[in-house]
């Protein structure tokens, strides 16, 4: 187990200073060990005060050079023997590199006053050393300080520390409150986005009152709705401005102990008295001086170590002067980020024309990269960690423990910018290294593993990533325990990939197992309790259980619209959610009331031309097309296509999806020809961008094979729905619902063929996958059972037929109900049945419940009413002769 050694200097003025720092080290061990970290800590109370012939301070001496971090902490006065550690700490520094030395210097409060030591010392400080001390009000400020420097002797993980709800926070233990920290507490922008955020709640309250005590009042609720937006907006802003505040404050924290400019150390003073824009001021000048030292350097016939070093002063103040950009809220977003890259692109450029030091350099690289992740600039942040990563390699060698974070987070790029092979490549030799340098355990790896098991997802490679998914729940359930939201977290991405598998019983426990840790661990008004909702209503969608499905997505529904509100996104896609299970259940009317309100809201928040608008646009055409309403289905799936080409061109997976539907418009209307020609433009960019070995080229080839059929040219039509079961069984296996349904499709060619015995084979295996995946009483068993009774009753097994069709009819009632269209067809098919085995008064029964549901539905004077209350008053008369 490594050991970082930790030596406390101070005088006896700080002692419950020097306590509560000794109970924040013992805490942090606990965590650290975890790791294969040992943090031990000198204090000098508890040394052994036993006479062995030495002077007591030189054996301190002796540990402050053993030491891996010295704190060196002040108040009022500077004691002789605690500035004796220190310049033995320096000292040790130069010939090793350890011990890391810093300096705290609590502040003076009013009536009290320095000693003459400490200001010399301050003084020697910055004359003699160009030190950066830090200076700390409260307890919070010098543990986060010494947390972060600890963080940078340990580079064994890559889970650092963060802000969450307002704290900062290390593997779930809190180190300060950010209103603590001057930095932030003492910021303008921080105190006003604070204040704004504790007065809404009572605005948004009284509106909400208002709202039921005058329903329906558009002024109130536009105004509720505007509040609610704004609560939430600024949420999101708040938070990203902590973040943003505490990566300046990192940054900071990593210069203290180094020899900076004078205008750095006003700078980084300003910003920790909370005057971020101040310290941006200080630094304005920092771009042109650089510029200047630069020119300077290439310029000179003898170049000097001065003009470099100049160079390397200049390099250090901008990266300062970005930290600082970032976080000057009184500059516009856009021009801030622009402004950083730029000042970025010319430290890059300064350090690889003075050949800056590699390890310096690759900090610079490592940030840099950092930076353009977050703001989502991920192709200049994949050729920024490339270089890093050769760097890296130059200076530690390949396949080196240093070498698996540039790797991590190249392959993290690869991933953003959805080039999955790439993105496998480089994060399996990060954590191919990870495995062989560590015990693979930590929760560093699992996020590698969770990655991994994600990009396989995509890949349609569902072995491996249940594999990976697997691994990373593993070490999350051995390190952080089952009640963890990073534990729910790989429930949840399991679930995804059962999902994808069509196993939907399984993608439900896990899901559920999800919901059950954040149910525990989140308020129960929290909208991520909202998506867990969501994400089991849709499994519960898949499993054909509409009832359950819509528990679930009314509960995530309430949360949404009471915190989020009515017109948020997320409660859009919760409505669109509820019309798929309306769309199901093949309630059309009423999946096109839920579609067009996520519709309304996605258009006003995202406009028209955004991909979760296309969604719904997509589903109002299906919804207009199973109400043979072709016209207005054909406009929608025409706007969605129309989108997509704009923001996705026209060789997309969406686009090509888009096709399909216009296709299936067509299909729906008998225009054949008109179908074949857009499921043909659908299975060309299928084939072209997906591979002829995925689930959504196999939808094309499955459409393409029913038009075929349609078109009677069965030949065309078995090679596509083969094509189609093929590639279902390569990449989603026998015992899919998917692949169920390819069987279906070929037993219908099979049974127009009159190779009955082949349709049954077929239709019998759909029913034995759709029993194992979805359930037995699933709608989806309805059609095999009914093709089965089909062939049956060609064959004049009527008995046999009727186990078929009462099955079929079993499954029908339970779903859509008895006055049903397609209920009533199978009514109508048993029927006949009756009639053909002169059973005439239960033929009578069912084609009357035929006739009652089709006259409910489609009115008296639609055709197959007309047919049925024909074949009725045939039997009638076949009874009274």
């Amino acid at each position: 187990m490594k050991t970082i050694k930790i030596f406390f200097a101070s005088s006896e003025e700080l002692e419950d200073d020097r306590n509560a720092f000794g109970n924040l080290v013992r805490r942090l061990n606990k965590t650290y060990e975890k790791r294969g970290v040992h943090l031990e800590l000198f204090e000098w109370e508890d040394y052994d005060a036993a006479y062995n012939n030495r002077r007591k301070q030189d054996e301190y001496n002796d540990n402050v050079r053993q030491s891996d971090i010295f704190l060196a902490v002040f108040h009022r006065l500077a004691g002789r023997f605690t500035i004796e550690e220190f310049d033995i700490a320096t000292e040790e520094f130069r010939k090793k590199a350890l011990p890391k030395t810093y300096v705290y210097c609590k502040d003076i409060k009013d009536g009290e006053t320095e000693s003459t030591e400490l200001k010399e010392f301050k003084q020697r400080l910055i004359d003699e050393m160009g030190h950066y001390w830090s200076r700390y009000s409260n307890r919070d400020t010098m543990q986060l300080h010494f947390v972060m420097q600890l963080q940078m002797v340990d580079s064994s993980s890559r889970e650092d520390i963060k802000v969450e709800n307002g704290a900062v926070v290390l593997d779930g233990q809190t180190i300060a409150r950010m209103e603590n920290l001057p930095f932030a507490g003492q910021n303008e922008e921080f105190q006003k986005m604070s204040a704004r955020l504790a007065e809404l709640p009572a605005q948004i309250a009284n509106f909400r009152m208002l709202n039921e005590q005058m329903p329906g009042q558009e002024f109130i609720q536009t105004q509720l709705q505007n509040l609610l937006n704004e609560y939430n907006k600024l949420q999101e802003d708040f938070d990203k401005y902590q973040q943003t505040l505490f990566a300046t404050a990192k940054r900071i924290a990593q210069l203290q102990g180094e020899r900076v400019t004078d205008r750095m150390r006003r700078a980084m003073e300003a910003f920790n008295e909370g005057k971020v824009r101040e310290a941006n001021i200080i630094l304005e000048e920092a771009e042109r001086d650089g510029q200047q030292a630069l020119n300077e350097y290439k310029m000179s016939k003898e170049i000097t170590e001065q003009k470099r070093q100049n160079v390397i002063k200049s390099i250090d103040e901008l990266m300062l002067k970005s930290a600082t950009m970032l976080s000057d809220y009184s500059i516009p977003a856009n021009e801030r980020i622009s402004k950083v890259e730029d000042i970025y692109a010319q430290a890059d450029t300064m350090a690889t024309e003075i050949n800056l030091d590699a390890e310096k350099y690759y900090k610079l690289l490592e940030e840099y990269g950092e930076f353009l992740r977050v703001y989502g600039l991920y192709r200049q942040a994949k050729e920024i960690y490339t270089r890093q990563l050769t760097l890296c390699e130059q200076i530690y060698g390949k396949e080196q423990p240093e070498t698996s974070l540039p790797l991590h987070n190249l392959g993290r790029m690869y991933y953003e910018l959805g080039e999955y092979e790439d993105a496998v490549e480089y994060l399996n030799q990060s954590l191919k290294i990870d495995e062989e340098y560590s015990d693979g355990d930590d929760t560093d790896t699992a996020a590698t593993y969770d990655i991994l098991g994600l990009l396989y997802n995509e890949l349609a490679l569902y072995d491996q990533a249940l594999e990976y998914l697997g691994k990373a729940l593993d070490i999350r359930r051995e390190v952080l325990g089952e009640d963890d939201i990073g534990t729910a977290v790989s429930y949840n991405n399991i679930g995804l990939v059962f999902y994808c598998l069509g196993d939907y019983t399984q993608a439900l426990e896990c899901y559920q197992q999800s919901l059950e840790i954040d149910e525990k661990l989140v308020d129960a008004n929290n909208p991520s309790i909202a998506t867990s909702y969501c994400n089991v209503g849709l499994a519960y969608t898949n499993l054909g259980q509409y009832d359950t499905a819509n528990e679930y997505y009314q509960k995530a529904l309430k949360i949404q619209r009471e915190v989020l509100g009515e017109r948020h996104p997320s409660t859009g896609i919760t409505y669109n959610n509820i019309g798929l299970v309306y769309y199901h259940l093949c309630l059309f009317e009423m999946a096109l009331e839920y579609f067009f309100k996520a519709m309304e809201i996605n258009e006003d928040v995202y406009g028209a031309e955004h991909k979760t608008t296309v969604l719904v646009y997509n589903n109002i055409g299906l919804a207009y097309s199973r109400l043979e309403e072709y016209e207005k289905a054909i406009e929608y799936h025409n706007k969605a296509l129309e989108v997509q080409q704009i923001i996705l061109g026209d060789e997309h997976p969406d686009t090509a999806m888009s096709y399909n539907n216009i296709g299936l418009i067509y299909f729906n209307n008998g225009y054949y020809d008109n179908a074949l020609e857009y499921f043909q433009k659908a299975m060309e960019i299928g084939e072209s961008i997906l591979g002829t070995e995925h689930q959504s080229t196999a939808w094309f080839y499955t459409n393409l094979g029913s038009t075929y059929f349609l078109l009677d040219d069965n030949e065309k039509a078995l090679e596509f729905h083969n094509k189609a079961l093929d590639t279902r069984l390569k990449v989603l296996g026998e015992e899919h619902p998917d692949t169920a349904n390819a069987y279906v499709s070929l037993g219908n060619i099979y049974q127009i063929m009159e190779e009955n015995q082949t349709a049954l084979d077929y239709n019998n295996k759909a029913i034995e996958i759709y029993a194992k995946t979805v359930g037995r009483d699933h709608l989806s068993n309805a059609e095999p059972n009914y093709n089965i009774a089909s062939i049956y009753i060609s064959l004049k097994e009527y008995e046999a037929a009727l186990v078929h069709l009462y099955r079929a009819l079993e499954i029908q009632e339970n779903i859509l109900g008895p006055e049903h269209t397609e209920t009533a067809t199978i009514y109508q098919s048993i029927g006949e049945v009756y009639d053909a085995t002169a059973e005439y008064d239960k033929a009578l029964e069912y084609l009357n419940k035929a006739l009652n549901a089709y006259t409910t539905v489609l009115g008296e004077d639609d055709y197959q009413t007309k047919d049925v209350a024909d074949t009725i008053k045939e039997i009638q008369s076949k009874m009274n002769k």
